[in-house]
């Protein structure tokens, strides 16, 4: 028994050795990095969340730097050597060691400049540890690139007695003003219908925006929406937004309908299937809906109020919510069919007139008076942005989206299946799914599921997600949204990591109006996602059942985004040698 135990003993010991060298073997592996030493030296240099071997390219002017020291530094003599040049005024911080130390920098740097920080050989330890060489780190700072001045407004139409913030925006805040006029055009008048509080402006070194004041003068005359346009001219520091002039509809008094949607569907299903019909929306009760009515102003025909060619029947009314279908009395069968159980949401209205051919220009009227018009009056919409040939526009929020002429040709033989389907009929949708991998990332930070709500909706979570991994099918709800309400228009991001997409994505972060965390969100770019409504999938991106690998719609290391028409993609791992999606090769299309 004691020769047992003994031999028992010996080859523990025996493995406790071997296992005691291999540890130290892999910790003097480690160490190789950092030679046992008593010299003062730099360990490690932090930048921007990120070691740094060597200098620092592309400083942020109002950035700072950590620098790790091997012994906690007398903090006399270290502050008497210590320099920076070109000369600058700059702040030390220690942590608790005194070997943690941070540069921050009290005024900013100057643009594309080369900066050089110095510590000559000297003793600098707590406890009189001596470098042996002098030291420096270079880093230069970034280059001045000139940011991108938008100009948007919080809606597209102001009512007499109403006012309107219009906001001037850069892409990127400056260490410099940015200067510039606005212009201002359009069939209204300045100081006759509206007044403006300023119109030299500028956004100063450091902040992003400012703000002018809109007011429309109130008058009694009764009027067809006037334009105001703004434009931009003097610009200094910044460029101009490709978007172009900003237009804004004034009119005379808050409507009680407006137009929603304009459609002239054909070849659908592959056959001359046709739905030619315009959608309106109900914001107030009427008691008397007869007195308005609808013009279609054909192939660039100004508009004329002698040419209505729908009014509602007398009698009727409508409740504000109520959405109003108004149809070619041909088509009114197709409609029900495409639109299956959605077409149930609509008070319909037949009526032979509705001939619009997708180029056309609709006008609303009250009482004879234009209130509304979709398309550019007198123009002959082939070729715009807004013509909807085979296609549709539906008015989001206030502000039309377009599908595009022939969006609709064979794309599916109902609204719900198809690739452009007309958005109202879907409360919330699949926007886009996302499984960035960047420089820096871990393995989940870039995973996400994008949606949008195309309509309020009271209660979230009636809506679920799940994850088809692997082509095996579904699995079900696996993310039940919150009760919560969301309005139309909202953009809803469900995020494995948010703090780390928030930092990719940046200023475009903010664009999300409700951002959750969900475990749950583990797609590899071959994973289908699923969009649930009680419990039944009512959207797809993929197929569940089939691992996407190969094929057209995999996102991995990359993105899917759905534009009005159809889904597309970022070539795969295409954002892997990026830090930022603004710098990215393929960044995230709802950010542009």
């Amino acid at each position: 028994m004691k020769k047992q135990i003994k031999s028992i003993l010996l080859t523990l010991l025996f493995l406790c050795t071997g296992l005691f060298a291999f540890l130290s073997c892999e910790n003097n592996d480690d160490n190789d990095k950092y030679p046992i030493t008593n010299d003062f030296r730099v360990l490690k240099i932090n930048y921007d969340g990120k070691s740094i071997v060597g200098s620092i390219a592309n400083f942020d002017p109002l950035g700072q730097m950590e620098l790790i020291f091997s012994h906690g530094v007398n903090k006399t003599n270290f502050e008497q050597a210590l320099t920076i040049s070109p000369s600058t005024d700059y702040t030390l911080s220690y942590d608790d060691t005194n070997s943690f130390i941070t540069i921050s920098f009290n005024s900013p740097l100057e643009y594309e400049t080369d900066y050089k920080v110095t510590l000559p050989k000297g003793t600098y330890g707590s406890n009189g540890e001596s470098s042996i060489a002098d030291y420096q780190l270079l880093f230069s700072t970034k280059s001045f690139v000139l940011p991108i001045l938008s100009i948007s407004a919080e809606k597209p139409d102001v009512f007499e007695g109403d006012q309107l913030t219009v906001t001037a925006s850069i892409s990127e805040s400056l260490l410099r003003d940015v200067s510039f006029d606005l212009t201002l055009s359009g069939t209204a008048e300045k100081d006759v219908d509206y007044t403006i509080d300023n119109t030299s402006l500028i956004i100063a070194a450091g902040q992003n925006s400012i703000t002018v004041l809109i007011s429309p003068l109130v008058d009694s005359n009764i009027e067809s929406p006037e334009t105001i346009i703004i434009g931009v001219d003097n610009l200094v520091n910044a460029v101009a937004s490709s978007s172009g002039p900003l237009t804004i509809n004034l009119i005379d008094e808050a409507p009680s309908i407006e137009f929603k949607g304009v459609m002239e569907l054909q070849s659908y299903d592959g056959t001359s299937s046709q739905i030619r019909a315009v959608h309106l929306s109900v914001l107030a009760d009427i008691a008397d809906l007869s007195v308005y009515g609808v013009e279609i102003a054909s192939n660039g025909a100004v508009p004329n109020p002698a040419d209505i060619e729908f009014t509602f029947p007398t009698g009727s009314s409508a409740s504000a919510g109520d959405q109003i279908f108004i149809v070619r009395n041909l088509d009114a069968a197709n409609a029900q069919a495409y639109f299956e159980s959605c077409f149930n949401s609509f008070t319909v209205y037949e009526t032979t007139k509705m001939t619009a051919n997708g180029d056309d220009v609709f006008v609303l009227y009250k009482e004879g008076n234009a209130i509304e018009y979709f398309g550019e009056p007198g123009v002959d919409g082939t070729g715009e942005v807004w013509e909807y040939t085979d296609s549709w526009a539906y008015k989001l929020d206030g502000e039309w989206i377009y599908a595009g002429a022939g969006a609709v040709v064979n794309a599916g033989a109902t609204n719900a299946t198809s690739k452009a389907a007309y958005p109202f009929c879907s409360p919330l949708q699949l926007q886009g799914v996302t499984t960035l991998l960047w420089s820096g990332s871990g393995v989940n930070d870039g995973k996400t599921i994008h949606l949008r709500a195309n309509r309020d909706i009271s209660d979230l979570s009636a809506y679920g997600l799940g994850v088809a991994n692997n082509g095996g099918g579904t699995d079900g709800v696996e993310f039940t949204f919150p009760a919560v309400s969301v309005s139309e228009g909202d953009y809803i991001l469900v995020a494995r990591v948010p703090a780390a997409i928030a930092t990719y994505y940046g200023s475009c972060y903010s664009n999300f109006d409700l951002v959750l965390q969900g475990d749950f969100v583990s797609q590899n770019g071959d994973d289908a996602i699923e969009l649930f409504y009680q419990g039944n999938v009512i959207e797809t991106y993929g197929d569940a059942n089939v691992i996407g690998t190969g094929l057209s719609w995999e996102y991995t290391g990359s993105w899917a985004y759905k534009t009005a028409r159809a889904w597309t993609n970022g070539a795969l791992n295409c954002a892997a040698t990026a830090t930022e999606n603004s710098s990215s090769s393929c960044p995230y299309p709802f950010c542009n």
